[in-house]
């Protein structure tokens, strides 16, 4: 048995590599998994010959609350920054004075996340996150799930201990995948793939990391016992050797004009690579010579990272049309000629609003120059007012909303236009997502991809509509994707936030400026919604920390006949209108002390254990400052305490915070 599961680990880590590592698959899927299972059996059969190099070692194990801090042994640097060969020339001057006579090397900077991975006897033990160079974040269990690193290296001799440091990365075709299903599911989709890998990196729950087919390279060793090596290649030869996927050098030269000839390859194929690259690294290679430069406090002396100009190009703009958001904001968009610009097409790009459009006088039928700000969102950098044909359009805001029609008007103190129509179709999604999110009504079930899907199917238009949806159970077992127990556990949830107090629907209301804490300001100071509805704008201002902007918002929101109708509508299906804390503001036994909470506890969530502090009139704010009167410290604290400290601010655990306030 112990023969045929160690087979069975060598053919899977092997076909593991062609797949993930090579793009080259020797055999199906469907053969993978067959394997996969049964040695998933095997080990649960014979747990004594389960080896430490198992697949099976990289699904994780149950989510964490949180992930642990980790001071660096050596410190994960970042790199300065060059924008022109000048800055390159007078970094080669630098090295030069300091009697070094220099060999580079050439690499592409991949665009990640850069992390440390550690092993003792040639065994992982232990990956993190950058964090601030000094600190960061143990992520071991969701590194485990990314199949180009080796949870055993494979060397004949025993390494006591290794540190290295790469680049996580997300290719562009797992990036597009990825995106595809967010728009399906109606999830939010992610900027770039460096933004997806970080995200996925620090899910903390590692099976959800393992989906999304993330990648490595390793550029470093940190530190190494038991073996020298003179120069950066050689290293890098090792670390292949041992089993990693490594960065490629690109050049190895003492001339830095070859150095520079390649950097210019680098550009000029930039877009055929499978991954994103944000500049080209050039390095020396000998590292004695980099002991003897040494680093600043930010910064290797031996390095420095060339950044590429954004590509530019010339396109036609075909139209300006709007967007209605979340909040009701139209933001105007330009049509061009689609155009080929870093490596994608681009056909439209956002113009931000109409002071941008009015500066940089931007006009249907202009010719422009786009490119793409940090390589990711198109935007248009400059109007060619000398191609103008007189054909030209200026562009002005619409009167009504393309989408319902409601009015559009100017917000106040901006130069943002919005529809005021609370039901309006460009709105209602977000709003519905925002209605039943954990700080709001907290609807537990009602994501963003089943309001979208509930929509599609037609079960609901208008924020009131989720209260129907009992009388609509027997169709909503029906659509694809849904079961009788998610059905009611949904409705379970829907009837349970009728309860809630009152605060929750105003901020579920999402109206402008008024957040979290501010609704639950107003609902300690009225009785009821009625009284909250007929207020002036007086009555608000009176409420510490809501001043006029934010009373006017709260007051103008209620004069609509829209907002009414909708209040009524959820008096009728039996929603809670009253405060349970009504007055408790004025009573407050913690007003005026200022609070910061790290760390993770036993019996509170974050969020908890802030409502519980602000409800009785305390702040809670998120950093350490010279205004902060306590900090209450859990389990795995940050560097919120060091600064505590430094400050002289008081810090409580929870026991002592109970026992001190409640």
């Amino acid at each position: 048995m112990k023969k045929r599961m160690d087979e069975l680990v060598e053919l899977l880590n092997y076909h593991t590599k062609k797949y993930h590592e090579e793009d080259s698959p020797e055999i199906s899927d469907f053969d993978y998994d067959m394997m996969l299972n049964e040695l998933i059996k095997l080990e649960e059969k014979y747990p004594e010959y389960v080896s430490i190099n198992s697949p099976t070692k990289r699904i994780g194990g149950q989510p964490l609350k949180s992930f642990d801090k980790v001071e660096h042994i050596v410190p994960m640097e970042s790199l300065s920054n060059a924008f022109s060969y000048d800055d390159l020339y007078a970094f080669n001057q630098r090295i030069l004075k300091e009697g070094i006579e220099p060999e580079y090397v050439l690499e592409k900077k991949i665009d990640g996340l850069s992390v440390s991975l550690e092993y003792e006897n040639n065994i992982f033990v232990r990956g993190s996150t950058r964090g601030d160079g000094v600190f960061g974040e143990n992520i071991t269990n969701n590194l485990k799930t990314i199949p180009s690193i080796p949870l055993r290296l494979s060397h004949n001799e025993i390494i006591p201990y290794i540190e290295v440091r790469g680049e996580v990365y997300m290719d562009k075709d797992a990036f597009k995948k990825i995106n595809e299903k967010a728009v399906e599911t109606g999830d939010k989709e992610f900027a770039n793939p460096r933004n997806a890998a970080a995200g996925s990196l620090r899910q903390l729950d590692p099976s959800i990391t393992a989906k999304r087919k993330l990648k490595i390279f390793i550029f470093n060793i940190q530190a190494i016992q038991g073996t020298i090596f003179k120069t950066h290649s050689e290293a890098l030869t090792f670390l292949r050797k041992i089993g990693f996927e490594t960065n490629e050098i690109i050049v190895i030269s003492k001339n830095l004009e070859e150095i520079i000839k390649g950097i210019e390859k680098i550009q000029i194929e930039r877009h055929t690579y499978k991954h994103d690259i944000d500049g080209a690294v050039i390095k020396l290679n000998n590292l004695e010579d980099r002991r003897v430069l040494g680093s600043t406090a930010k910064a290797p002396r031996w390095a420095i990272a060339y950044k590429y100009p954004p590509e530019q190009k010339e396109t036609f703009v075909k139209d300006i049309f709007v967007q209605v958001g979340r909040t009701g904001v139209l933001t105007p968009n330009a049509i061009f000629d689609p155009v080929v610009v870093s490596g994608s097409k681009i056909s439209k790009a956002t113009l931000h609003n109409m002071d941008f459009i009015r500066e940089n006088d931007i006009r249907i039928n202009d010719r422009v120059i786009i490119q793409k700000a940090g390589d990711v969102i198109p935007e248009v950098v400059k109007v060619l007012k000398e191609k103008r044909t007189g054909n030209e359009i200026i562009f002005n805001m619409p009167e009504k909303c393309p989408l319902c029609n409601s009015q559009i008007v100017k917000m106040e103190d901006k130069s943002a236009y919005k529809c005021i129509g609370i039901n309006c179709i460009g709105q209602i999604s977000r709003k519905l997502e925002h209605f039943c999110s954990k700080d709001a009504m907290d609807i537990e079930g009602l994501s963003t991809g089943i309001i979208d899907k509930l929509m599609n199917e037609g079960f609901i238009r208008t924020i009131d509509d989720i209260y129907n949806l009992h009388t609509n159970r027997d169709n909503l077992i029906k659509i694809s994707g849904f079961g009788t127990k998610s059905i009611d556990k949904l409705l379970d949830a829907i009837e349970k936030s009728k309860n809630n107090n009152i605060d929750r629907l105003i901020f579920g209301l999402g109206i402008e400026h008024i957040g979290k804490k501010a609704s639950s300001l107003i609902a300690d100071k009225f009785k009821d919604i009625n009284s909250i509805m007929t207020a002036d704008e007086l009555s608000f201002t009176e409420i510490d920390t809501i001043g006029l902007i934010m009373a006017k918002s709260i007051v103008q929101y209620f004069r609509n006949p829209e907002a009414v109708m909708l209040i009524n509508n959820l008096k009728e299906k039996g929603i809670n209108m009253n405060s349970l804390n009504y007055g408790k503001s004025g009573n407050s036994r913690l007003k005026g002390i200022t609070f910061v909470i790290t760390g993770s506890f036993e019996n509170y969530s974050r969020e908890e254990l802030k409502y519980l502090i602000t409800s009785m009139g305390a702040n809670v704010t998120d950093s350490v400052s010279k205004k902060t009167n306590y900090l209450i410290v859990g389990d795995n604290p940050g560097s919120k305490v060091e600064k505590a400290d430094k400050l002289g601010i008081k810090t409580l655990n929870i026991d002592e915070f109970k026992k001190t306030f409640l």
